[in-house]
């Protein structure tokens, strides 16, 4: 729940990203992209990873990239502490984006620091970010409401939240 709220909260107190944040972005792509073919000094803990680890890390790449691109194509309108999208069709598809990203990493982040609570690969990381992605994806697309901050908006959130993590639950074997 604190990742979709930094996430909702992030997006609109930003009315512009940064170039330099699609520099760092492209260079972390470039490096993983390089050391399939040559090992980078510094980076040979990439060699050990399992495909589905670097797919993990590609999805975090690209999400970042697009979230920036469209955050960026808006226009933004001063509202005090927080801006107010001007297009809500934008606003929309950065909110899924952000919020699948910011779920999924949140639940990376639990399994590392607790790893008796749970664990997480590059495969289910994948799989958790898609379903975060539908679920969300579904729901943002058939609202029909300006871009406000609301309980309801919230309650939606959750319960689409616990139906991503039924539905990981129910996929894993055994």
């Amino acid at each position: 729940m604190l990742a979709f709220l930094f996430a909702v909260l992030l997006i609109h107190w930003a009315d512009e990203f940064l170039p330099g944040i699609f520099v760092v972005i492209a260079i972390a792509a470039g490096i993983m992209l390089l050391n399939l073919t040559v090992d980078v000094p510094g980076f040979g803990f990439l060699n050990q990873l399992k495909n589905s680890d670097r797919l993990a890390i590609w999805i975090v790449l690209v999400t970042l990239a697009i979230i920036g691109y469209i955050h960026n194509q808006n226009r933004w309108i001063d509202e005090g502490l927080l801006n107010r999208p001007n297009d809500i069709g934008l606003w929309k598809s950065e909110l899924i984006l952000g919020i699948s990203l910011a779920t999924t990493l949140t639940h990376w982040l639990v399994g590392i620091l607790q790893p008796k609570i749970t664990t997480m690969d590059g495969q289910q990381f994948a799989t958790e970010f898609a379903l975060y992605v539908n679920f969300s994806g579904v729901a943002l697309l058939l609202w029909s409401g300006d871009a406000v901050l609301s309980l309801s908006t919230l309650g939606a959130a959750i319960a689409l939240m616990v139906l991503a993590e039924l539905t990981l639950y129910a996929s894993r074997p055994g």
